[in-house]
């Protein structure tokens, strides 16, 4: 058994992944405390392993469930608030919690990230609180809970009779109560009880009507003369199911009146319910934003984020939605290319806007850039590993690219290269074989861009198992260069996808030839030992590939450092090799570091596991 210096150590010494932080963990948007905000009672009814928050919209679920979060926090307890109107947000909330506490690495993948989170809040110790926000499917919530009295959890949502907790309903303030708040948030001393019940005593409309009778400076009598000759059924067709009252929605249109030129305005109700930070945003005026907080139009969560109510952003997208300046000013904010996980956290933020831009464009106003923000999001979700949402968004951008701009358009191309890359339903097949002639017959053979056709279709031929077609592609592709020196990245890539095709079409001593030939002229390459070992294992040179597997792995050990995936899988193929060359014992005891390490690091259900212990039970059996 050779020392570390030579290759395979008795016992591997590994960093793990960080330790759970001790200090208190804070993650999403949590509201602040809204002007003039009355505590409400049922506040002390939230003392149940879980607790379910219903009612209609504006009568203040989310800010029950924020002021009771806010208690939480300063007690010291780790909360975390979860947007969860649709399921995507969810897993992606649950994702920031595990990456907050230091449970998520981008090799890994998002399951393992949300089986991380998951477990950790069934096993810790100290106190924590779990928020869903605005649930509409509870069903969505359900794989999300941890296990009782494990972490409180406390759902908000509009459905009633849950079963899925203690339910707490939460009403329209009593008439005393609405009249009370009415007179403290204006500073009058006069009637208001008229204007309370015509607000239907909505803690949402009584906020927006006090926020306008002090801006211009009305009475209770002025306001109310007012509101009741304002024509909101020339703005708003009111439809079944609309989640507002029509009272509520004409307090929000004459609170909007001093911002019907405000673009701002409009590009809040387009974009995340849960809040844009102000990066996103960008540098607007902060004059106008306090008018718009003054007026209770928004609100504000987290350290810089702007809330505008649902009920505000489907009244002002009735009037006038924003979809086309918003998805200008996310244009701005998004990066094509670039390391990903390094930017992961403004990312999870610009993909969480581009998700309620998407829900909230109407066939009318899909256009170019909508679509290319979508496709921007596919790529960059694939590149932190979620790679099940980025092929079905991907897939979503192509379909909307062909059917609306045709063959010939730019952004069609590049939601083709997206969508081979991450999917794999086979639909896209004859498009990418139609790209591929096309580009021989306009730019010719020996064009670069045909070369990237090529590897285009080769690689999603391989997807969906057609590797017999993948090396005559990656063949055809290749013959105006045979005599030509290899001195580009493009054709040493293209030499390797050739050689992995090569393997899995059941050809290995072809693929040893072009990779042998590609490792000439970039030795470092260990992409290419990869490829090649599993050719030499494939031919039954069994030395040669545990050679190669050994260097590999020890350059990975030096580069990346002995817990890595990449480091962890090469481990794995180096312990099949040395399987397969007779070294029976010394590949256990590899293959049960690779399995130890891997279960801490990745989880128990991630690939590099699972492979190695499936190769450990085989070395059992023999």
């Amino acid at each position: 058994m050779r020392n570390q210096d030579g290759g395979i150590p008795v016992r591997a010494e590994y960093r793990g992944l960080p330790a759970v932080p001790a200090e208190q963990v804070v993650t999403g948007l949590i509201p602040h405390e809204p002007p003039h905000f009355l505590t409400p009672s049922a506040l002390d009814l939230l003392n149940e392993p879980v607790c379910v928050v219903t009612g209609q919209r504006g009568v203040g679920k989310t800010q029950l469930a924020a002021a009771y979060a806010r208690q939480r926090v300063s007690d010291g307890w780790l909360v975390a608030w979860v947007g969860a109107e649709t399921a995507d947000q969810i897993r992606a909330g649950m994702v920031e919690l595990a990456d907050r506490l230091g449970l998520y690495r981008p090799e890994d993948g998002v399951e393992i990230a949300l089986a991380r989170a998951r477990n950790h809040l069934r096993t810790r110790s100290g106190n924590a609180l779990l928020v869903f926000d605005n649930v509409v499917s509870l069903d969505a919530v359900r794989p999300h809970l941890p296990s009782a009295d494990a972490c409180q959890v406390v759902i908000t949502s509009t459905r009633r009779g849950s079963q899925i907790g203690h339910e707490v309903p939460v009403d329209v303030l009593t008439p005393q109560a609405a009249e009370r708040f009415l007179r403290e948030a204006t500073g009058l001393d006069g009637d208001a009880a008229g204007l309370a019940a015509e607000l239907g005593h909505l803690p949402l409309a009584l906020a927006q009507a006090a926020a306008r009778i002090r801006a211009a400076r009305w009475d209770f009598a002025k306001y109310l003369e007012k509101f009741r000759k304002f024509p909101a059924d020339r703005y708003l067709v009111r439809r079944d199911g609309d989640p507002y009252p029509l009272g509520a929605a004409t307090a929000i249109l004459m609170a909007l009146e001093p911002f019907q030129d405000s673009e701002l305005v409009r590009i809040l109700s387009v974009l995340s319910p849960d809040g844009v930070s102000r990066q996103v945003l960008g540098d607007p005026a902060d004059d106008e934003l306090v008018e718009l907080h003054e007026a209770s139009l928004v609100e504000f969560a987290g350290d810089s984020s702007v809330v505008m109510h649902r009920l505000v952003q489907r009244v002002v997208r009735d009037l006038d939605g924003g979809v086309r300046l918003a998805a200008e000013l996310l244009l701005d904010r998004v990066e094509f290319g670039g390391d990903a996980w390094q930017r992961r956290h403004s990312g999870n933020e610009l993909v969480r806007q581009i998700e309620a831009l998407w829900a909230n464009t109407g066939p009318q106003d899909v256009s170019k850039p909508v679509l290319l923000l979508r496709l921007w999001e596919a790529s960059f979700l694939g590149s932190v590993a979620d790679f099940a949402r980025a092929g079905t968004i991907s897939e979503e951008v192509y379909a909307e690219s062909v059917a609306r701009f045709g063959d010939d358009d730019g952004l069609l191309l590049g939601a083709r290269q997206v969508a081979a890359a991450l999917s794999g339903t086979g639909e896209l097949l004859s498009q990418l074989r139609i790209d591929l002639a096309t580009s021989r017959e306009v730019q010719g053979a020996a064009h670069p861009a045909t070369l990237s056709a090529a590897r285009l279709l080769s690689r999603y031929c391989l997807k969906v198992d057609r590797g017999d077609e993948a090396v005559s592609v990656l063949e055809q592709a290749l013959e105006p260069w045979r005599d030509q020196p290899l001195d580009t990245p493009d054709l040493l890539g293209a030499l390797d996808d050739l050689g992995y095709a090569y393997t899995v079409a059941g050809r290995p001593g072809d693929a040893v030839v072009v990779l042998e030939r590609s490792l000439v002229a970039r030795p470092d390459s260990l992409y290419t030992r990869t490829m090649l070992s599993d050719a030499y294992g494939a031919l039954g040179r069994a030395a040669d590939a545990r050679r190669v597997c050994e260097q590999v792995w020890n350059a990975y050990r030096r580069t990346a450092g002995p817990d890595h995936p990449l480091t962890l899988f090469a481990a794995g193929k180096l312990g099949v090799a040395l399987f397969n060359n007779g070294e029976r014992e010394l590949a256990r005891s590899l293959l049960l570091v690779v399995e130890a390490i891997g279960t801490d690091v990745l989880g128990p259900d991630h690939l590099v596991v699972t492979t190695a212990r499936g190769a450990l039970q085989i070395i059992r059996q023999d």
